[in-house]
């Protein structure tokens, strides 16, 4: 405690920034797993350091109304953006053009969570594996819906439909908490989700976790075979979400708000709060983040090709 204490004290003694709250943007609405993981994390190092932050939900638009609000912002620091596989992956294979620039006009800050993507069917479906869900949609043809909330669950659902060579509709909400909501009310018949939104759900025995996307098990669902053991090998993602600043913020601040940020990140609180929501963190530099994200986008248009699908 004494050390954290003295850490922390080190980095509000570097003085100017922040003079100020820090807002920060994040592109999806209230309740999902992006939103729940990054009020945890901003209010411990609220804690640790005495910084204010203040979270700026702008759902919509294929995540487009929160990165332009971002973009809108001075390059200072005082407003980040909090995203990752929609805005810098799967949105540039999506979309013949964007307005922003995923690695030129804004720089990783940290890396925060890195988290598989969990399949979950409605309870009255009454399915126990993919395997059941799977041989139920083809019974019925065009019959059954997937619930999406962002980008990168509209990939997941297209490799499903690919892979499994299956017929159903897709529902698009503005938001991971309204797709899970319609789920457990029997609205929609299924989802593929985050671990963040979808571990609450299964530990209170709502939802049954189906598969998870990620190339082996994850801890917290144990009992929760991969993709590829439910035979679906090249289902295979994970999402994740990063802090962004502007580009052209400068270096001396950046170097703050990463010092910070990683103090906590790197602590036994976080390491199990992520593991109990079926995730992890990778400390990544600024240089490492910028080849993953690239990564990334090569990765969602190859998917995107393979599915056979466009983009608009």
């Amino acid at each position: 405690m004494a050390c954290s204490a003295l850490a922390a004290q080190g980095v509000l003694a570097q003085g100017g920034f922040p003079e100020k709250p820090i807002r920060v943007v994040l592109p999806f609405a209230s309740g999902s797993g992006s939103d729940a993981s990054l009020r945890y994390v901003t209010s411990k190092i609220a804690q640790a350091t005495g910084w204010t932050f203040v979270v700026d939900n702008k759902p919509g638009g294929n995540s487009f109304i929160g990165v332009h609000d971002f973009m809108r912002a001075s390059a200072d620091g005082y407003t980040l953006l909090y995203s990752g596989g929609t805005t810098h992956g799967v949105n540039s294979a999506l979309f013949k053009q964007l307005p922003y620039d995923p690695v030129k006009d804004m720089v990783p800050v940290v890396s925060v969570v890195f988290s598989p993507m969990v399949l979950l069917a409605r309870p009255s479906l009454q399915v126990d594996t993919t395997a059941q869900l799977v041989e139920l949609i083809r019974k019925q043809p065009g019959k059954y819906t997937a619930a999406t909330g962002s980008a990168f669950q509209q990939l997941a659902v297209h490799l499903l439909r690919h892979e499994a060579g299956l017929d159903f509709h897709d529902v698009a909400y503005k938001g991971s908490a309204q797709s899970m909501t319609d789920l457990l009310g029997g609205h929609v018949d299924f989802t593929i989700v985050d671990g963040g939104a979808a571990m609450p759900m299964v530990r209170s025995g709502k939802l049954k976790a189906l598969a998870v996307t990620s190339g082996r098990r994850v801890a917290a669902l144990p009992d929760t075979p991969t993709m590829a053991e439910a035979g679906l090998p090249d289902i295979r993602l994970n999402g994740w979400a990063a802090f962004f600043a502007r580009a052209g913020t400068p270096q001396p601040v950046l170097e703050k708000l990463r010092q910070a940020f990683n103090q906590y990140l790197q602590s036994a609180d976080y390491e199990k709060y992520a593991a109990e929501n079926a995730s992890f963190h990778e400390n990544l530099s600024p240089k490492q983040m910028n080849q993953f994200i690239r990564s990334e986008i090569e990765r969602a248009k190859s998917t995107f090709q393979r599915a056979g699908l466009k983009p608009q």
